[in-house]
């Protein structure tokens, strides 16, 4: 494609034969007195059109402004989306989710120790002593000690649980899941971010023509009113000349208020705070090209809410395995160790110690499940079908979106360029209704209906720029290009 500047704008309105390879710029147009500086010295230098049209913004904006360029803006929409915020946490909880799932797969330690000091005396009367075959003499004993120390340690390991395996599978799963979701909740933030930073530009850009349109109709509107009073103009042309000037000041109060509108939301996505003003310096040389047509292949492998299917098929899998090991036994071993001592008075421990140690096997067989085995397994088999069904699914609307995006971005290149022409042919005639003005030789309405004319192909040209940008955002995002 060939690459559209001012040298294209100060032609005639004829089309040459474009060249394959190069991109194409373009401009809103200059109104002031001051940005008409601007033009003239750009025309004679042949600056890219779409270079001018951003310093022509960035001059507008106040110097105290903070500045944010394209990177900035997005780098702010990462750091404090509330949209990726909320994201991040549910990948943050996935990933507890796993370390849960992996806990019980590993053994579970205990240890206990206690100290108890016994304030009373507990006794019981035993036999102590035997007078030959005549009765045994009963003396009160103390069956307790003063001080008793104990220590113990346990130990449990599950040896064989499918529920356990399939959980931690699960687990695992569901982690990658979300943080394909995350990466796709991000990529669809920033494609709108990127959206948002070009409508806010394209707002501003329309506020700086609907100024600039008003103050020429305010300049002609006191210029016809000085004419009216030495008699050079009629009052028709006077009073047109209010309406004029008057209706460009409420559409310059609008744009002004859309503007607004627009930075309102701006701020919001990234978390910038209302009171803050804004200077928006992202310099745009050139429109985007799109490539051919993307391989279907790497545009699967790298479109997140397609992954997440596969994910999805994956724990569809799972589930029906788990369900057809509901009659595996599960085992699991523990071990226990115990010490402990004995004494009285300043004797903590030794009058009396003891240890002991233990260790058990447990196998729990399911014999009868009321029949969820069967459905359970039937459930997921039935899960697996829809996940098959929406990948199908999936896979042609994703080649459908990007099919209709490179309609759209098609159309919108050969609009931009036949509108390029047509504010060629706007401005030309704009020029000559002044002269013919001057010389008498047409009315002024003749002159509004062409400066009329000529704001709607900017504004026009502007909303198409617009379009293709979005457009092109659209298309970076269904290809998976990040």
């Amino acid at each position: 494609m060939r690459k559209i500047t001012l040298k294209d704008f100060t032609q005639r309105s004829q089309r040459t034969q474009r060249k394959e390879g190069e991109k194409k710029t373009f401009i809103f147009p200059p109104r002031s007195p001051r940005l008409c500086v601007i033009l003239n010295r750009a025309l004679r230098a042949k600056v890219p059109l779409l270079i001018l049209l951003t310093c022509m913004h960035i001059i507008t904006v106040v110097v105290s402004a903070e500045e944010y360029d394209l990177t900035t803006y997005l780098a702010m929409v990462e750091q404090n989306n509330p949209d990726l915020l909320m994201a991040l946490k549910d990948f943050e909880l996935a990933k507890t989710g796993v370390t849960q799932a992996r806990a019980v797969l590993l053994p579970s330690i205990g240890v206990q120790g206690g100290y108890n000091r016994n304030l009373t005396e507990r006794t019981q009367s035993m036999a102590v002593a035997s007078q030959g075959p005549g009765p045994l003499v009963f003396q009160d004993v103390r069956t307790n000690f003063d001080n008793e120390l104990t220590l113990g340690i346990g130990v449990n390991q599950i040896l064989f649980s499918s529920a356990a395996f399939s959980n931690y599978s699960r687990a695992k799963i569901s982690r990658a899941i979300r943080e394909q979701s995350l990466d796709g909740v991000r990529l669809a933030v920033l494609c709108a971010a990127k959206k948002l930073y070009a409508r806010a530009q394209l707002a501003l850009l329309v506020v700086e023509i609907r100024e600039s349109s008003e103050r020429l109709s305010l300049e002609q509107y006191q210029r016809v009113q000085r004419l009216h009073q030495v008699g050079a103009a009629i009052e028709l042309d006077l009073l047109s000349a209010e309406v004029n000037w008057r209706t460009k000041a409420d559409a310059t109060a609008e744009a002004k208020k859309n503007a607004e509108l627009v930075l309102i939301a701006f701020r919001d996505l990234a978390g910038i705070p209302h009171s803050q003003v804004i200077a928006l310096t992202q310099v745009h040389t050139d429109l985007p090209e799109v490539s051919d047509s993307p391989d279907m292949g790497n545009v699967l492998a790298s479109r997140a809410d397609y992954l997440v299917l596969l994910l999805s098929r994956e724990l569809t899998d799972i589930e029906r395995n788990a369900a057809g090991k509901l009659f595996l036994p599960e085992v699991s071993a523990n071990f226990s160790y115990a010490m402990g001592g004995m004494g009285n008075g300043s004797s903590i421990a030794g009058d009396n110690n003891f240890n002991s140690a233990t260790f058990g096997l447990t196998v729990n067989i399911p014999v009868f499940t009321g029949g969820v085995r069967l459905a359970r397994m039937k459930a997921a088999k039935l899960e697996q079908e829809k996940v098959a069904i929406a990948l199908s699914q999936k896979e042609t609307a994703i080649e459908s979106e990007l099919f209709e995006l490179q309609l759209r971005l098609a159309e919108a290149w050969q609009r931009s360029e036949s509108s390029l022409l047509t504010v060629e042919t706007a401005r030309r005639a704009a020029a000559l209704a002044q002269r013919a003005y001057a010389n008498g030789q047409a009315t002024y309405l003749a002159v509004i209906d062409a400066q009329d004319k000529l704001d709607q192909v900017w504004l026009n040209f502007a909303n198409i720029s617009f379009e293709y940008l979005s457009a092109y955002y659209d298309w970076e995002l269904a290809a998976g290009l990040k």
